[in-house]
């Protein structure tokens, strides 16, 4: 009675870990004995011995000791034949049983593509549905027809790309063509947007009739940029404010005296198309000129300001991008206004129901500059300079976003990125102010 126990229990061991997997492939009737046709998958921690069970067709493959499977004769008598290999594996006290799948097919008759790669393709963004992608070649399948054409998805799940028969106007993922003088080419699926995603990368498969000879053929899609966004201001409207240089001697001289090209101020726009911008004064006026490169709003005359009135004067700036033909900012220009100021503020006093003047003067010290050469501004955050403080309780901090230098608290100015000549402006100079603190 025990040894009948013993044994059901061996089998009932052998029967749950004996485990079967399938192996596909498609074998050329002309290849030459030894032609590696598939490698078995195994568990490469454990050594592993195989053998080629009799299924009518042994005698045209071995297994070698690593699972790889191998022909051994000429393969013509099973050409468009169905081969079924069976392949026995030990592994320890367990065995796993390989159904190899194999079709042999005349090579005249398997699918190849007449071209090895889609290459590099190229599509205006927003160009509607169904535009060629340009640069790719129209695709021709040699092999048995019907011949099936698959567009894969790309890896978010999405297809953007369709295929269209070359004579006609059938479009879709899928298409079938009965015809060797047939071919298809990739068009768009859907208006792209290159701000959203500028490259593509695009699969086509395709199958025999029977789906058993297929090939795959892939390509790189690029989206050109169509200009199609407009130069965006930061701001609605910007309003700017400039003094005299002799404001605290003002009462006594009488005369305002301004600095010649001193910078009133900046304004500032984007192109979402990545475009450098320029920017253009659109109010006739000699009183300031604006920097094309970086928006700067410099004094070039004298404002009409007196030492006992002030002065405004209101812009209507432009932007633009640099390529041809360009894009405006915007359907309305930017509104920017100058003010230029020499009196005291009006301060209100609600106690006694007057109205008092005060003369507020704001402390300027003398414009710094300071000669480099390009290469000492090769490295980031490197210390060029350092701002001379006249009390240990001053802060310091830069007025408006530069992009070479940058100012630290304690007066240290660094390098903000690396310093390049031919991006400078027409001066060649990085001009920037500070803004001192008392704390």
């Amino acid at each position: 009675m025990w040894r009948v126990l013993f044994g059901a229990l061996t089998l009932l061991v052998t029967l749950l870990t004996h485990q079967t997997h399938a192996e596909v492939s498609v074998v050329p009737h002309d290849v030459y004995p030894g032609f590696e046709v598939v490698q078995l998958k195994n568990d490469k921690r454990h050594s592993s011995n195989y053998h080629l069970l009799e299924t009518g067709y042994s005698k045209y493959f071995t297994v070698l000791d690593n699972g790889m499977v191998m022909t051994t004769s000429d393969l013509t008598p099973l050409v468009n034949r169905p081969v079924n290999l069976l392949v026995l594996e030990e592994v320890g006290n367990k065995t796993e049983t390989h159904d190899v799948h194999l079709f042999v097919i005349n090579r005249g008759n398997m699918l190849t593509f007449s071209h090895e790669q889609l290459g590099d393709g190229e599509v205006i963004e927003n160009a509607p549905a169904g535009t060629i992608v340009e640069q790719f070649p129209v695709l021709h399948a040699y092999g048995s027809f019907p011949v099936h054409y698959t567009i894969l998805p790309d890896e978010s799940g999405e297809r953007p790309f369709a295929l269209t028969e070359e004579t006609s106007t059938e479009t879709g993922f899928n298409l079938t063509l009965k015809r060797p003088n047939q071919g298809v080419r990739v068009v768009t699926a859907k208006p792209l947007d290159r701000e959203s995603r500028k490259m593509y990368n695009l699969v086509i498969h395709a199958s025999d009739a029977n789906y058993i000879s297929t090939s795959k053929i892939s390509g790189v899609v690029n989206v050109l940029d169509e200009n199609d966004n407009n130069p965006e201001f930061s701001q609605e409207f910007y309003s700017f404010e400039l003094r005299p240089i002799n404001m605290e001697s003002l009462e006594i001289d009488r005369i305002p005296k301004w600095k010649r090209f001193a910078t009133i101020g900046r304004v500032s726009a984007t192109d979402a198309d990545g475009d450098k911008i320029a920017y253009k004064l659109l109010t006739p006026t000699n009183l300031v000129i604006i920097v094309p490169q970086t928006g700067e709003l410099l004094l070039a005359g004298e404002p009409e300001a007196t030492a006992d009135e002030d002065s405004e004067v209101e812009l209507l700036i432009e932007a633009h991008d640099l390529r041809s033909p360009n894009s405006r900012s915007t359907i309305k220009p930017v509104k920017v206004l100058l003010k230029f100021l020499t009196t005291e503020p009006i301060v209100k006093v609600p106690e006694v129901h007057r109205i008092q003047k005060r003369r507020v003067t704001r402390a300027v010290r003398p414009t710094k500059k300071v000669e480099f050469l390009e290469s000492e501004g090769d490295i980031e955050g490197k210390i060029v300079f350092s701002l001379e403080k006249e009390t240990e309780k001053e802060t310091y901090k830069i007025r408006d976003e530069n992009p070479w230098v940058t100012v630290m608290s304690n007066g240290s100015v660094k390098v903000k990125q690396k310093w390049d000549y031919e991006e400078l402006g027409p001066e060649k100079t990085i001009d920037f102010w500070v803004t001192i603190h008392n704390a």
